[in-house]
C-alpha cells in the first residue's frame, strides 16, 4: 500500500511539474518560423524560441521520473530481500531491469550534452551575449566529447549488466565524472584565461560581428 501511495504521489509531483510548463508547451506545438538563421549554427531561431525549451523540460522531466523511479525500484528489491531475510544478491532479471534504467538515464545525460551545443547561442562567457570565442573552440568540442563518453559508458555499462561483472562500468562511469570537469570546465575556462583575455577584442571579433 504504501508503495502504491508513494507511486501516487510522485505521479501528482511531476504532473503538477509538467502543468507549471504548459506555455513552454503551447508554444513548442504553435510556434512559426521566423524566417531568420543564427549566424553560429545557421538555425532557424524559432528553434531556440519554440523547440529548445520544451526539449530541455522534456529532458528534464525524464531525467526525474526516472532517477525517482531506479531508486525507488532499487528499494523494493533490497527491501523484498529483507523481508525474505535472504542473502542480498540481485538476479539477473533484476540487473537487467537496474541496468536498463541506468542506461536511459545515461542516454538523457547524452542529449543533454547534445541539447547543451544549441544552448552555446545563449552563452555570457564573452564579452557580448552569445557564442563565444572560448564557447566555439572549448565548449563545443568539449559537448561533443562528452556525448561520446557518456555512450561508451552506456556501452559497458550493457555488457556488464550481461556479464555480471560491473568493474568496467564503475571506470567508465568515474572516468566521465573526470572527463566532464577537466573538459567541460577546466578546459573552457583554460582557454578563456590564456587565449581569450590577453588579446580579447582580436578573439571575440568574428562572433561580436
Amino acid at each position: 500500500m504504501s508503495i502504491i501511495m508513494g507511486t501516487a504521489l510522485l505521479s501528482l509531483i511531476f504532473g503538477l511539474v509538467a502543468q507549471g510548463n504548459w506555455e513552454v508547451v503551447l508554444r513548442f506545438f504553435n510556434g512559426q518560423p521566423f524566417g531568420i538563421t543564427d549566424p553560429v549554427f545557421n538555425k532557424e531561431i524559432a528553434f531556440y524560441v519554440f523547440s529548445l525549451p520544451f526539449l530541455n523540460m522534456l529532458r528534464g522531466w525524464l531525467l526525474g521520473a526516472l532517477i525517482v523511479t531506479l531508486l525507488g525500484t532499487a528499494g523494493v528489491y533490497f527491501l523484498s530481500y529483507t523481508v525474505q531475510r535472504l542473502r542480498f544478491d540481485f538476479t539477473r532479471p533484476a540487473l537487467a531491469h537496474l541496468g536498463g534504467l541506468v542506461i536511459a538515464i545515461l542516454g538523457l545525460f547524452a542529449w543533454g550534452y547534445w541539447l547543451g551545443i544549441w544552448e552555446l547561442v545563449f552563452s555570457r562567457r564573452g564579452v557580448i551575449f552569445g557564442a563565444s570565442y572560448a564557447d566555439m573552440h572549448a565548449k563545443l568540442p568539449a559537448q561533443w566529447i562528452l556525448l561520446a563518453v557518456v555512450a561508451i559508458c552506456a556501452g559497458l555499462l550493457l555488457v556488464s549488466v550481461l556479464r555480471r561483472k560491473f568493474r568496467w562500468a564503475i571506470y567508465g562511469i568515474g572516468g566521465w565524472i573526470v572527463i566532464a570537469i577537466v573538459v567541460g570546465i577546466i578546459f573552457p575556462a583554460v582557454v578563456q584565461r590564456f587565449q581569450v583575455q590577453p588579446n580579447e577584442l582580436a578573439r571575440e571579433m568574428p562572433y561580436i560581428e
